[in-house]
Formats: C-alpha cells, sequence, structure tokens
C-alpha cells in the first residue's frame, strides 16, 4: 500500500517540534490557570511565561526551518537547563524532560540534504577542467 503524504510533511521534525512545544503548553499551563492570581506570582510566573513561550517559538521553528533544527535544539535544551531554577523546578520536571527530549531529538535531525557530498559514482574534478573516469 502507498500512502500519497507530500514529502513537505515527511521531510520535517514533526515529534521534536511536539515535544519541544508540549513542554512550553505544559510550562505555561499553571501559572495561567488562575490569571487572577498573576500579579501575586511575581516574578516566578513572569521567568515561567517567558521561557514557555520561548520553547513554543523553538518548537515551531524547529517544524517551520528542518533545516535549522539544530539551531532550534539548542535552544531549547538550554532554555530546559535554565527553567530547572527558574519556573517552578522546569514545570515539574515534566515540561524540562519534555523540553530535553525534544531538543534532542532536533540536534540529531538530518533533512538528507545531500550537498557537498559525492558518491563514488562521480568523476573526479580536475583542475584543467576536465573530469577523470
Amino acid at each position: 500500500m502507498h500512502l500519497n503524504i507530500p514529502l513537505a510533511v515527511l521531510g520535517r521534525p514533526w515529534t521534536a517540534a511536539t515535544l519541544i512545544c508540549a513542554a512550553g503548553a505544559e510550562m505555561a499551563y499553571f501559572p495561567l490557570r488562575r490569571p487572577e492570581y498573576l500579579s501575586f506570582q511575581g516574578t516566578a510566573a513572569t521567568s515561567t511565561l517567558l521561557i514557555a513561550g520561548a520553547l513554543f517559538g523553538c518548537g515551531l521553528h524547529t517544524a517551520a526551518r528542518p533545516h535549522r533544527a539544530t539551531v532550534s535544539g539548542v535552544a531549547a535544551i538550554g532554555l530546559a537547563l535554565l527553567s530547572f531554577p527558574l519556573a517552578n523546578l522546569g514545570g515539574f520536571f515534566a515540561g524540562m524532560l519534555l523540553a530535553v527530549v525534544g531538543g534532542a531529538l532536533a540536534v540529531g535531525w538530518q533533512t538528507g540534504d545531500t550537498t557537498g557530498r559525492t558518491s563514488p559514482d562521480t568523476p573526479t574534478p580536475v583542475p584543467g577542467g576536465k573530469a577523470t573516469e
């Protein structure tokens, strides 16, 4: 059975992007659960929401620009580690764990682009302009 799935859908790190976005949503849930108490939560809620928004942005960037997934993954891992002291133990460890795993998947992602690589069948270029067989 052959599935007709567009290449744009298959060639993207959806698992990494989903985990990073889920980490941002999980971290933002507790401060936003009762918005009337945001003023009482102070800088802890502010830093949590900033980190959660940045993680969500990293997840969207990972899905939108798969060739730059390494940058988003490193940023997500850095934000996850930063969330431990600043965002309620990293969203009670769940958000931090999701962000670290998603970031690691994004760092390990390869787009399958083979530019710059040569196959064994490719003739070797010669400075004179003619290829050897």
